[in-house]
């Protein structure tokens, strides 16, 4: 039960920082440079939500073997 409200926090900090940058001021007022490094921004977006998903995936597993 710990692990799912472990994992559930988790997820809702990261819904909430979010939207915290999507409707930031300064995300608000498109830039030429944000523009021009989409890409980058994209790439980084997906790693990190993979790691975001390994490490959960791992929590689980550990949990599953260790604590069940």
């Amino acid at each position: 039960m710990l692990s799912f409200i472990f994992v559930a926090v988790i997820s809702i900090v990261a819904v909430i920082a979010t939207f915290a940058v999507g409707f930031s001021r300064q995300n608000q007022e498109e830039g030429d440079q944000y523009t021009k490094t989409t890409k980058k921004n994209i790439v980084n977006l997906t790693l990190l939500n993979a790691l975001y998903v390994a490490i959960l995936v791992v929590v689980l597993l550990i949990y599953l073997k260790y604590f069940r």
